[in-house]
């Protein structure tokens, strides 16, 4: 049996040939002969390339990334991340206070307008969270407020009340990253089911954002340009360019192409080899960050699918230390990745990195597997809708130790029926906490009680994660992290991989800064002058 690290280096090579051969051939192709270049104007259009379909604006209605890029330029929520301390700050928003613990008023700043030119004022604010917590509202993100948001109303023309249903230390990042505010009557529709039409601004979206959007064809091309009632003081700067179009290129090696040929100036998600492939033509400019997106194994350490070997923990935990994250990062993920060995990112609040970790140990994995009866090797089925590089590296580690994984990779819908079905016992699964540094983002939602991926069933964790989100104090919210943290990785709840690398491929004379949040902000980008 060869060397796992040599099969690795073999898949690296092979796909980076197979990846420069598609580039070049693409390259090859469409690239316009190289002419000297005159400094752009400082309004001049930028055109963006996506890989997924856009198919709605509306971002109660997506928990896509590309919809959150979409909506931080035509929306405006209460509330802002700021990209340098990752804290919300006042957007909408003129200023806020807690009354007491369960309460939250906001005061609506008095210069902020709609895309139609109507003023927000709080009447707004309070539509659009009241519709939001209507029961049978069907908008992806509104089960999402209904688990804190008690109910919302209006105190003033300018001051709106938040009632929480308790102590919310999330509140104002859960209203600064799905927050944004619509003008009243946007979803109502007496025909609709309980009067509310969640898709009403699929394809007509009136915002407050910087860009008002000129032109939707769903699934092909979205065009916006900057909203001159846009206000210059707003924490999001006063937008450069004047109008962006956003193409659908399914192909990375297609948009890399179109990159250097100058009919695409800004992209990203691409693949390392690609990226690092154009950067040696220096035709583009090649960026890579962290994502703060983590990829990760979900086994069924419950028996959700029934009995079967990954409910013991010594089986959980010898998969685990099969794994050489610091090689698959190193030959695989690359640019801004990086080796994961806790369910959180060191970035997040609460997120300690001094707790057991599965580090690389593939003697202490066979003798694990041989303590749970195991010695004479073991099958199982690993499935996954993305990262099949990666994971093809996986099984590669796992069978040296006597594991034999058969990879499944199927599309993303399939594999979450086979899970919420119980047909599956180990699958790949990857979040990216919508951009917050806290670890109240993604522990709740992943091992909270009836999450889609609660495949513990621990009564001693559903506490801890929980009350996560139930208190305000920082002390008492490190102490719970911690605990939490620490039965995830004993039991081997989760096996964490690797934090995502997030490239990025520009025009040469494009300025863009990339925050470390991972959350692309477009609004920032300039043409060099």
């Amino acid at each position: 049996m060869s060397n796992p690290a040599t099969r690795i280096a073999r898949l690296r090579l092979t796909r980076r040939a197979c990846l420069g051969m598609l580039a070049a051939a693409a390259i090859a192709m469409t690239m316009a002969p190289e002419r000297a270049s005159a400094a752009r104007a400082p309004d001049a259009p930028l055109v963006a390339a996506f890989t997924r379909e856009l198919l709605t604006l509306d971002n109660f209605n997506s928990t896509s990334r590309d919809n959150e890029i979409i909506s931080l330029l035509i929306d405006d929520a209460l509330f802002y991340i700021d990209p340098q301390t990752k804290q919300p700050v006042p957007l909408i928003a003129a200023s806020y206070a807690m009354p007491d613990p369960l309460t939250l008023d906001v005061t609506i700043r008095d210069d902020v307008t709609f895309h139609d030119g109507r003023p927000v004022e709080a009447a707004d604010v309070a539509y659009t969270f009241q519709t939001l917590l209507k029961p049978g509202n069907t908008a992806l993100k509104a089960g999402a407020f209904a688990l804190w948001l008690a109910s919302v109303e209006t105190v003033s023309d300018k001051v709106v009340r938040f009632h929480m249903k308790q102590p919310n230390p999330l509140a104002l990042h859960s209203l600064s990253t799905a927050g944004r505010v619509v003008p009243r009557g946007t979803y109502d529709d007496p025909d609709a089911p309980g009067g509310i039409n969640a898709q009403a601004q699929a394809n007509r979206m009136i915002g407050a954002g910087p860009y008002r959007v000129v032109s939707f064809l769903p699934g092909r091309e979205l065009v916006i340009e900057r909203y001159d009632g846009y206000r210059s003081d707003s924490p999001k700067g006063a937008p450069s360019v004047a109008r962006m179009q956003f193409r659908i290129i399914p192909d990375p090696a297609t948009q890399a192409a179109e990159v250097m040929a100058g009919g695409v100036h800004w992209t990203y998600g691409l693949p390392t080899d690609i990226v690092e492939e154009v950067a040696s033509t220096g035709r583009a400019q090649a960026m890579s960050s962290p994502s703060m997106r983590i990829g990760y194994l979900i086994p069924d350490a419950a028996g959700r699918a029934g009995e079967h070997a990954l409910r013991d923990p010594r089986v959980r935990e010898a998969l685990s230390l099969a794994i050489d994250r610091d090689l698959i990062v190193k030959q695989l993920v690359r640019g801004g990745g990086k080796p994961a060995y806790t369910p959180c990112l060191p970035a997040q609040f609460g997120c300690p990195q001094d707790v057991p970790q599965p580090h690389y140990d593939p003697a202490r994995a066979k003798a694990l597997l041989a303590e749970a009866g195991y010695a004479s090797g073991l099958r199982l089925d690993l499935w996954a809708s993305r990262e099949k590089e990666p994971l093809e590296a996986v099984v590669e580690m796992w069978r040296s130790v006597g594991v034999n994984a058969n990879l499944r990779l199927v599309k993303s819908p399939a594999m979450n029926k086979a899970r919420d079905e119980n047909s599956l016992n180990l699958y790949f699964e990857n979040n990216g906490s919508v951009g917050i540094a806290d670890v109240g983002a993604i522990l709740p939602g992943q091992f909270g009680r009836g999450a889609p991926s609660d495949w513990h069933h621990d009564e001693a964790l559903y506490p801890l994660v929980e009350g996560l989100l139930q208190t305000t104090d920082a002390q008492e919210r490190l102490a719970l992290a911690r605990s939490a943290i620490t039965r995830i990785n004993e039991q081997t709840y989760w096996i964490p991989l690797y934090e995502f690398t997030q490239n990025f491929l520009l025009a040469p004379d494009l300025e863009y800064v990339q925050s470390d949040d991972g959350m692309p902000r477009l609004f920032l980008a300039r043409w060099r002058q």
